[in-house]
């Protein structure tokens, strides 16, 4: 697709969009879709304004379950 002139699709229901990903996804190699869920990511996090701090601990937390 051409990244310069974008094109309006208008579609009968819900489900079009999803189906077009779909059958695009399937027609692409598992690398490529692995590049393009991280391109997409980074794109979405430039959108809302949210970004990683880099101070931020990374810990995971085993407890007991209260329940059992």
């Amino acid at each position: 697709m051409d990244k310069g002139k974008r094109k309006i699709r208008i579609y009968e229901d819900m489900n079009g969009p999803y189906l077009e990903s779909l059958k695009q996804g399937l027609s692409e190699s598992p690398e490529v879709r692995y590049r393009k869920f991280f391109e997409e990511k980074i794109r979405f996090n430039k959108i809302m304004g949210t970004q990683k701090d880099p101070n931020a601990r990374r810990t995971i937390e085993i407890k007991e379950a209260t329940w059992i």
